[in-house]
């Protein structure tokens, strides 16, 4: 097996890390009362101000059935079992706060082997370029609008709490809902979904290297659960397309790392690149 990197001369400051194998316009005024509802602290929006760095990338087998995050140590398995269906990993990567030099969570994304393989007849897929998913979010917008479950693997780099992570994902999907054009009504069944979303959170201690994970359904929804237990399903296709799409956007991706090793195994599995 060999190591692959990539180098990005147009990101500035960006160590380089890799990944082993081992086994709407601004939103109306009328809406942010109700967005305010939501709770979320100045401390936590500002701690959660997060930037990425590094890229989790390489293909040498260590163990057999599992990735290892470099960044982090932390390993995560090449198939993964929800809901008594097996997905296979597509990348992953580390989401850091800079400014603290701090990494905060490793998110993997996962799908079905049946639906990587009908992506090769989708429209815009067919020729699968990295550099295009990379560029623009025209190819994730369409991956999401499909009938496929996309399930995103999110495992703590250290010890926090989910009162956290969850403000973090809000301010996320607040500023996801600010930067688009949405009608009134789409407005308040966002809103709704995010509150939904917000109660379905359990309030407790989260020690590193637990397991979150989050699945856009076949049907639109988003699935959680943790450590196998189910936290429930919001039926809300912006929210689990919007969830999903902050990991996906090149504009301003959750982890550049994660993103790019999604592009990079995207172009490995549709390519048949190695």
């Amino acid at each position: 097996m060999f190591r692959r990197t990539l180098t990005l001369t147009r990101i500035p400051k960006v160590h380089h890390f890799s990944r082993r194998w081992s086994s709407t316009a601004t939103l109306r005024q009328r809406t942010w009362p109700t967005m305010a509802a939501l709770t979320l602290t100045a401390g936590v929006a500002g701690y959660y101000a997060l930037q990425p760095v590094g890229y989790a990338h390489a293909e040498a087998p260590a163990y057999k059935g599992s990735v290892e995050d470099e960044a982090t140590q932390l390993p995560f398995p090449i198939h993964l079992n929800t809901n008594n269906e097996w997905k296979r990993l597509i990348g992953l990567g580390v989401r850091t706060v800079t400014f603290l030099k701090m990494n905060v969570y490793v998110i993997g994304m996962y799908m079905k082997k049946d639906d990587i393989e009908a992506l090769k007849s989708l429209e815009g897929w067919k020729n699968f370029e990295q550099a295009t998913f990379l560029e623009t979010s025209e190819l994730a917008e369409s991956l999401l609008e499909q009938p496929y479950e996309i399930s995103l693997r999110l495992v703590p780099a250290r010890a926090t709490n989910t009162q956290h992570l969850r403000d973090g994902f809000l301010r996320l999907l607040m500023q996801r809902m600010k930067d688009q054009s949405m009608t009134e009504e789409e407005e308040r069944e966002a809103l709704k979904a995010m509150q939904e979303f917000k109660s379905n959170f359990v309030s407790m201690n989260v020690k590193k290297n637990s397991e979150f994970i989050f699945t856009k359904t076949k049907e639109g929804g988003l699935r959680m659960s943790y450590e196998g237990k189910d936290w429930g399903t919001v039926e809300n296709a912006w929210l689990a397309k919007n969830f999903v799409m902050s990991y996906l956007e090149p504009k301003a991706p959750s982890s550049e790392a994660a993103l790019h090793d999604i592009a990079l195994g995207f172009q490995t599995l549709l390519k048949g690149e190695q």
